[in-house]
């Protein structure tokens, strides 16, 4: 089963909060019985899945996800969200990473090749380079994507990495984590022609301290012809914001957030626009990818 969505109302200021084009285009939302292919713990202590879900994969941008009805029994009665580390459309598959924080991706660390769960999406606007293509990016011999992840939220990144490594862009990747122990793969960024920096909060694993520590020394050097996307917790998020508030580089920040519905109909994931105590964004509708400057994320780090 698959829904029309248009963009101008599930999802209304999505545009103006993500700073892109594209007006109220239909896009499609399926709903659809997924078989699961393989499942497998990978460095990171995580867990990982692809699925066939042909319909998903094709119509799947960057950084969108998915909700997964995990169990075919009554609990947990609502699905859970997980972003798209992976998708193919040419074979059909989609991937989703998860660390087991309750019961039901506890629940998924039990699925078998064969399993068949119900999958919704692709959900959330996205993100892709079409995006993102101003003037200052089309007139840059080879413009520069710089991608900063925390813990978790390295996972979605991949697709656009991968996306813009294929199209002639410089990527590089600032990846921090709490000890080596929750480092995860980057090999796959490697492997697409991307460079990879990693910290570790106790030194055991790259340079010893935050993501942030990572990303500061090179932001003197960004311009309007760099892009810099940013997904992990919201501390981080915050702290790359501040960072990053006189430079003349666009930054993005994806989203995490407990949703039920993922279309904009429970209004569970409200996030408050910057500077507007009474105007309010929805992670799963409008984002989960958001211009920093239009989205209020807390206080000092």
């Amino acid at each position: 089963m698959s829904l029309l969505v248009n963009s101008n109302t599930i999802g209304a200021g999505a545009e103006e909060a993500r700073g892109h084009s594209g007006g109220g285009a239909l896009r499609e939302i399926y709903d659809v019985n997924a078989q699961v292919v393989s499942v497998a713990v990978v460095p990171g202590e995580v867990y990982r899945a692809k699925l066939v879900a042909p319909e998903i994969a094709r119509s799947a941008r960057p950084l969108q996800f998915v909700n997964v009805e995990v169990s075919q029994g009554p609990h947990p009665f609502l699905r859970r969200p997980f972003s798209l580390s992976w998708f193919s459309a040419a074979e059909g598959l989609i991937e989703i990473t998860w660390a087991v924080v309750g019961e039901g991706s506890k629940i998924m660390t039990q699925w078998e090749t064969g399993t068949e769960v119900r999958v919704l999406g692709p959900l959330g606007n996205g993100f892709s380079l079409k995006d993102i293509k101003g003037e200052a990016l089309q007139n840059a011999d080879r413009p520069r994507l710089w991608l900063v992840g925390g813990g978790t939220g390295l996972l979605p990144m991949y697709p656009l990495a991968k996306e813009a490594a294929s199209q002639g862009w410089e990527v590089a990747l600032f990846y921090g984590a709490r000890s080596m122990a929750q480092v995860m793969d980057t090999s796959r960024f490697v492997k697409a022609g991307c460079r990879v920096i990693v910290a570790t909060e106790d030194g055991t694993y790259g340079s010893r301290g935050r993501v942030t520590d990572l990303l500061e020394p090179v932001i003197p050097e960004l311009g309007h012809e760099d892009v810099i996307v940013a997904c992990g917790p919201v501390p981080m998020l915050r702290s790359v914001k501040n960072l990053m508030a006189l430079s003349a580089a666009p930054l993005y920040v994806s989203l995490e957030s407990r949703m039920a519905c993922g279309t904009g109909l429970c209004k569970g994931c409200a996030v408050r626009a910057a500077g507007d105590e009474e105007k309010y964004y929805h992670v799963c509708s409008d984002g989960p990818v958001f211009r920093a400057d239009q989205v209020e994320l807390g206080g000092a780090p």
